[in-house]
């Protein structure tokens, strides 16, 4: 492994970069040392911000929704080049089965039948090498999608705090019954969904028709769940890592990052992903400190 820091004191992390980002720093994990390498598949194209991060459907590890495309990247933090196919600002991306959803604003090069300003919802199924319009093409942006494990996809607007729901893969939409002003959401596999607002975390087990606070969890704004929906992270006040399970009610500290991360995923195996402007930083579940 090349290494360009110095050899770090304990293996408790890893940060991986590509072309084009530069490392400014690493993110700092509570009482630990770093070891960087570099991307094994370089990005083509300067990642300017990352919005959101979602299980691949083609091969092992996740996609990344950025302002300049999507992006794969590998279980362990290995940023690749974008996918090939349309490019747009990923403003909203999620998986449902093998279905890609996603919403966001075209750039000069995305083809006009996406929409334009907005995106609306758009759906790929090769893996988001296509897309085509299915909802509200032009007229609205999604910030927050999320799907649960019966492929019910959940979504807020930029223009309301109402929750939508599909049930027919993005297809059509309809009020779910809630109003949120939720910063993310997320399903685990029970069906559940959590919802991180300005006022704390909040839980529906209605399919978004009602919400109810979650008494005595942490402060958290960003959330996900692993891609079998068994395992929830989330970072919350004061750069602290948490972590929970399917049907928990319990959250358990793991560890610390930075404050400035963008979004962060979970691996089935419980290896936490920290995605910044600078780089990924890879927590691997052996090294994660369990404390409340």
């Amino acid at each position: 492994m090349t290494r360009l820091f110095p050899a770090p004191t304990s293996s408790a992390r890893r940060v991986v970069t590509a072309a084009g980002v530069a490392l400014a720093a690493a993110l700092a994990l509570a009482g630990c040392a770093s070891t960087t390498t570099p991307a094994e598949s370089a990005a083509e194209i300067p990642i300017t911000h990352v919005h959101g991060i979602v299980p691949n459907p083609t091969e092992p590890g996740f996609l990344l929704g950025t302002h300049e495309g999507i992006f794969t990247v590998t279980e362990d933090g290995q940023v690749g080049a974008a996918v090939p196919g349309p490019t747009f600002d990923a403003m909203g991306l999620t998986l449902t089965g093998d279905t890609l959803l996603a919403s966001g604003h075209p750039d000069f090069t995305t083809p006009a039948e996406l929409g334009s300003p907005h995106l609306g919802i758009i759906r790929s199924t090769d893996g988001a090498q296509s897309w085509e319009p299915l909802a509200f093409t032009g007229e609205k942006d999604f910030h927050v999608l999320t799907a649960g494990p019966d492929q019910t996809v959940y979504g807020i607007t930029t223009d309301s705090s109402q929750i939508l729901a599909s049930t027919n893969l993005g297809e059509t939409w309809t009020p779910a019954g809630a109003s949120l002003a939720a910063f993310n959401l997320t399903v685990d596999a029970t069906g559940r969904i959590i919802a991180s607002t300005p006022n704390g975390l909040q839980l529906s087990t209605n399919n978004a028709a009602t919400f109810t606070p979650w008494e005595e969890a942490p402060l958290i704004a960003l959330l996900n769940a692993s891609p079998d929906q068994q395992r929830i992270v989330g970072l919350g006040a004061g750069g602290k890592l948490w972590v929970t399970a399917a049907g928990s009610t319990e959250w358990t500290q793991v560890g610390a990052a930075s404050e400035e991360a963008q979004v962060i995923a979970i691996t089935d195996t419980g290896d936490i992903l920290i995605v910044e402007r600078t780089g990924i930083t890879v927590l691997p579940v052996e090294d994660q400190k369990s404390s409340q």
